[in-house]
C-alpha cells in the first residue's frame, strides 16, 4: 500500500512539474531575443556602418514640420545631424557636442541619439550595461491586447542619463515592439530643479522593411494618460549602408560647444 501511495504521489508531482515546465514564463532574455528576431535579427543591424534616416517632426497644435537628417555611427555611436530649413547642424563625438545655428527646443547633446534610440530600441536592449526585468503583461489605451512588458534600466554610469527607464510593450504573437513608456532624466532637457519628466508613452504606428530589418516609419508620443499626441514623428529614407564621415565631427569657426548638463550618474 505504501509503495503504491508513494508511486502515485511521485506521478502527481511529475505531472505538476511537467505542466510547470510547459507553462513557465519566458525570461526577459528570451522575450528580447524573439523581439529582435521579429525585427530582422541582430547581425545585419550590428554590422551596419551607420544608421541614417530623415526625421519629420511636428508638435501638437503647430502647422510647422521640422525636417532633419540623422546619421549615427554604429559601435561608437558618434553622430551628426542636419536641419536644412534652419541652416543648422550639430555633431556628437562621444565626448562633446557642438552645434551651429541651433534653435531647436532641446540641447544638441540630448538630441544627438534621441530618435536613433527610439527607432532602434529592439536592438539596443542588447547594449552593454542594459538591465531587463519582466513586468508581466499590460494593456495599452484603447487596446485589448495583453502585451508582454519588460522594464529596461541601466547600470550606474552608463550613458548620459542612466536613471532613465523604458517599459517595452511586446506583442505576444508577432513579437514586434508596439510601444514604450519612458521618462527623461537629462537635466539640460528639464526645467530647473526637476529631476525627471512624467512618464511618456510612445506608440509605433507604421513600419517598413529595410535591408531585412523591420523599422518604424511613424510614431507618436503621448502623456501617459493623454489621448492626443503632443509629438508626431515620421521617419523615412532609412539607410544602413552609408559611410560615416568623421570630418563632419570637426566644429566650424561659428560653432558652439553644448554645455548642457546630462542626468545624474
Amino acid at each position: 500500500m505504501k509503495t503504491r501511495f508513494r508511486g502515485a504521489l511521485a506521478f502527481v508531482f511529475a505531472l505538476v512539474a511537467s505542466a510547470g515546465h510547459v507553462q513557465a514564463a519566458e525570461s526577459p532574455r528570451q522575450i528580447v531575443d524573439s523581439m529582435i528576431a521579429a525585427h530582422g535579427g541582430m547581425e545585419t543591424w550590428a554590422s551596419a556602418p551607420t544608421v541614417s534616416f530623415e526625421v519629420e517632426e511636428s508638435l501638437a497644435g503647430k502647422k510647422e514640420r521640422m525636417l532633419s537628417r540623422v546619421t549615427v555611427e554604429q559601435g561608437r555611436r558618434r553622430a551628426y545631424h542636419d536641419v536644412p530649413a534652419l541652416s543648422a547642424r550639430m555633431a556628437w563625438d562621444g565626448t562633446k557636442a557642438w552645434s551651429e545655428n541651433w534653435k531647436l527646443p532641446f540641447p544638441p547633446r540630448f538630441t544627438a541619439l534621441l530618435h536613433y534610440y527610439f527607432a532602434n530600441l529592439p536592438w539596443l536592449t542588447r547594449d552593454p550595461g542594459v538591465r531587463l526585468a519582466s513586468e508581466g503583461t499590460a494593456k495599452l489605451p484603447g487596446d485589448s491586447t495583453d502585451y508582454m512588458t519588460l522594464r529596461m534600466t541601466f547600470e550606474r554610469g552608463v550613458g548620459d542619463s542612466p536613471r532613465d527607464y523604458y517599459v517595452l510593450f511586446v506583442h505576444p504573437q508577432t513579437r514586434r515592439l508596439r510601444s514604450v513608456e519612458y521618462v527623461v532624466t537629462y537635466a539640460g532637457a528639464l526645467p530647473e530643479g526637476v529631476k525627471s519628466s512624467p512618464p511618456n508613452l510612445l506608440l509605433y504606428e507604421e513600419h517598413a522593411t529595410v535591408n531585412g530589418l523591420v523599422v518604424p516609419t511613424r510614431y507618436e508620443i503621448f502623456g501617459k494618460e493623454g489621448h492626443v499626441p503632443y509629438v508626431s514623428v515620421r521617419l523615412r529614407d532609412w539607410s544602413f549602408s552609408k559611410p560615416f564621415d568623421p570630418s563632419r565631427l570637426e566644429m566650424p569657426a561659428g560653432g558652439a560647444v553644448d554645455t548642457s548638463r546630462p542626468g545624474a550618474r
